[in-house]
């Protein structure tokens, strides 16, 4: 069975069969451990800066992360979880990374049948030289944009791909609007109802060997840092690689609210036109 089947029919499970028999069954199918996808930033900063960014990069220092850390995060993520639906290379913007290419090979070779996916909002493809279109191809990586309402030819850059033998789709069609965070400062949420509505809980963070349920839990520092905030996180909101090394207890702890979710908002999703980030407390706290 190819992956892209496996990974649709185990997409399916984890939505409509209950906790209790869907790492069963993924396991059946995947044969082995599976983890459903992953994501990590090759660089915190972006060269966009989108209002309400669930990762907080507008307030993001500029920090390149060292390619033999995330090497060494994967190693640790291989011993256990045999399988990993889909691999993000995020940011950020990824492309900003001097040395992003030398992540291609390791990646491959630790998950040679994952799906790899590299996210770019699309403004520095097109000064990337023929080595990177050239790797893409090489370590069958895809390529994602996500469709901004800016003067760049996405179409076209598709059809370059296609022609090149390169996988490549839009990530997000249109994103003419913003989906508001509307974080809660006090943490007085209802816990399970915003896990229940998250849009975001499948999206698990790699990070300083640490496995994170969700984006804005272990980018929330950025907004702690520039605002002078006090999110806290509490140990029960990330997985220790070093110490929980049981693939089946990891997707059940993902399965349930963690402490952040207190922080998120249970109630209807709201959304904002889609602007460039002023860096003011508003585009991520409900006043």
């Amino acid at each position: 069975m190819k992956l892209s089947t496996q990974i649709k029919i185990i997409d399916f499970i984890n939505k409509h069969i209950p906790c209790f028999l869907d790492d069963f069954i993924t396991r059946k199918i995947a044969k082995g451990t599976y983890l459903s996808q992953v994501e990590f930033h090759l660089v915190d900063h972006c060269n966009l800066n989108c209002a309400h960014c669930d990762h907080f990069t507008p307030l993001a220092k500029e920090y390149f992360a060292d390619i033999e850390d995330i090497v060494n995060d994967f190693k640790k993520l291989k011993k256990i979880f045999d399988n990993i639906g889909k691999i993000y290379i995020v940011g950020g913007e990824p492309l900003l990374h001097p040395d992003l290419l030398k992540i291609f090979n390791p990646l491959r070779t630790l998950y040679p049948k994952s799906e790899i996916i590299i996210i770019t909002n699309g403004i520095l493809l097109d000064k990337q030289k023929d080595e990177f279109w050239e790797k893409l191809k090489e370590y069958d990586i895809a390529l994602s944009m996500t469709h901004y309402p800016l003067n760049i030819d996405y179409l076209g850059y598709i059809e370059k791909c296609k022609n090149l033998g390169i996988k490549a789709y839009y990530f997000s069609l249109n994103r003419d609007k913003m989906q508001k965070m509307d974080l809660d400062i006090k943490g007085s949420r209802n816990k399970k109802r915003a896990f229940l509505k998250c849009t975001r809980k499948k999206c698990h963070f790699l990070r300083d060997g640490k496995l994170y349920v969700c984006t804005p839990a272990p980018n929330i520092k950025f907004l702690n840092e520039y605002f002078n905030l006090n999110f806290k996180l509490n140990k029960t909101d990330y997985i220790d690689l070093e110490k929980i090394k049981s693939a089946s207890k990891i997707n059940k702890l993902f399965k349930r609210p963690i402490e952040f979710c207190k922080y998120c908002n249970d109630e209807d999703l709201s959304y904002d036109k889609y602007r460039i980030s002023k860096k003011e407390l508003s585009e991520w706290v409900k006043s």
